[in-house]
């Protein structure tokens, strides 16, 4: 397990690198406007695949131990390209981002989809290993190709960006499908009504998931689409890249949480799924609160040397939301308990509650006070989820006392 800790931690380690590289390089070339357009489509894309992963991936590692490959590939797939067609139609009406972006945002949401439920499967059978390079060949492949986009090809557009994720997202997909080739190959016929169960079972197990996900997002961002109306592309840029170097320390607790993940899904033992979260948690729980007492006292001006002179207040907006950093790294863990052991509505219900926070204050809080009223609404919002779970995993445990 310590080995798939390592590797998973450094694995993510080195993604968060080329992410943070990713703001470096956007906010340096395209400045606070084209990385505020940048984190809105990147937003964006990512609620079309939670939607995706309703079927698919948020589910498949815990049902591929219990039915049959071909089963569960089959209604994953479908279900990815179904949504993608509705979105097609729907995401241009919506107006959140600039028109022109939005056939992009659809086709780029459905190649990296193809590769999570790709991913979904490697993680189940307890390849984490292959699972992480996918992960890390995506995001370095995303910062070469807008390095060469800006250095050499002198597109300094966000549209160097969109391409630049079509050459990460579509060399994952490959990468991925060249994993899970022998997988492929072993697909047999199997009846309509197991196809038909196996896809309730996925369907059942990721709505409540994705809800969870997606409500959790919502809360968590909404506040980008917030400063937007009221303020511009601007503010939404300062206050992603604070939120980023922020939500950064989480990489610790997702590699954790990715073997652990692997590890309860495979096991019918309650004590023992609870011992390991408990025993992850404490550990993410230190090295968390530190890195954030850290990154709040880090001077401004380092900042604005990172990511160019239009980025000033990345310090005060950190100290703002670390408070709610630390108690959702803590959720984070346990929260994986739960959808680990196939009780996603525990989520769904914590993000719910911190999605209701994250309406009522921010519609009054960000109007006023901008980026400092964005920071002040996502680290109650923050709190909030975290005090739902941190109840829930406490009846788990007087259910299921675990032996010191």
């Amino acid at each position: 397990m310590i080995r798939h800790i390592l590797s998973t931690f450094f694995t993510r380690f080195f993604i968060a690198i080329s992410n943070l590289a990713i703001a470096i390089i956007l906010s340096n070339f395209t400045g606070a406007a084209g990385r505020g357009e940048q984190s809105l489509i990147i937003t964006l894309i990512t609620f079309i695949i939670i939607i995706t992963s309703i079927i698919g991936s948020s589910s498949i590692s815990y049902l591929l131990p219990r039915h049959s490959f071909t089963a569960l590939i089959i209604p994953s797939y479908l279900w990815v390209f179904l949504v993608i067609t509705v979105c097609l139609l729907i995401v241009p009406l919506l107006k959140l981002v600039h028109e022109a972006y939005t056939i992009h945002i659809c086709f780029l949401s459905l190649i990296l989809a193809l590769a999570n439920v790709n991913t979904a499967v490697l993680i189940s059978r307890q390849r984490i290993n292959a699972a992480n390079t996918v992960g890390l060949f995506q995001s370095v492949m995303i910062v070469i190709w807008l390095l060469v986009s800006f250095l050499i090809l002198g597109n300094r557009s966000v549209y160097a960006y969109i391409n630049a994720l079509y050459f990460g997202y579509g060399s994952c997909l490959i990468l991925s499908l060249i994993y899970t080739g022998s997988y492929f190959k072993g697909i047999t016929r199997e009846s309509f009504s197991n196809i038909k169960e196996a896809a309730k079972r996925l369907s059942l197990l990721g709505f409540f998931n994705q809800i969870a996900v997606f409500t959790q997002l919502l809360s968590f961002r909404m506040s980008y689409y917030l400063l937007n109306y009221y303020f511009g592309p601007e503010e939404v840029g300062i206050y992603s890249n604070a939120v980023s170097v922020a939500e950064s320390v989480w990489l610790i607790g997702r590699s954790m949480a990715t073997v652990q993940h692997s590890r309860i899904v495979n096991t019918n033992d309650a004590e023992y799924s609870l011992g390991l979260t408990s025993k992850i948690n404490s550990i993410n729980f230190l090295i968390t609160a530190i890195l954030v007492i850290i990154m709040a006292f880090i001077p401004d001006r380092f900042y604005t040397w990172v990511f160019g002179d239009e980025f000033i207040g990345i310090n005060r907006i950190i100290r703002l939301i670390g408070p709610g950093i630390i108690f959702f790294g803590i959720a984070l863990i346990q929260g994986y308990y739960f959808s680990s052991t196939g009780k996603h509505y525990v989520n769904a219900l914590a993000s719910t509650a911190g999605l209701i926070i994250t309406v009522i204050m921010g519609f009054i809080l960000i109007p006023v006070y901008e980026t400092t009223g964005a920071g002040i609404t996502a680290s109650i919002s923050y709190g909030i989820t975290a005090l739902v779970v941190f109840y829930f995993y406490s009846r788990e445990l007087k259910k299921h006392p675990v032996k010191k």
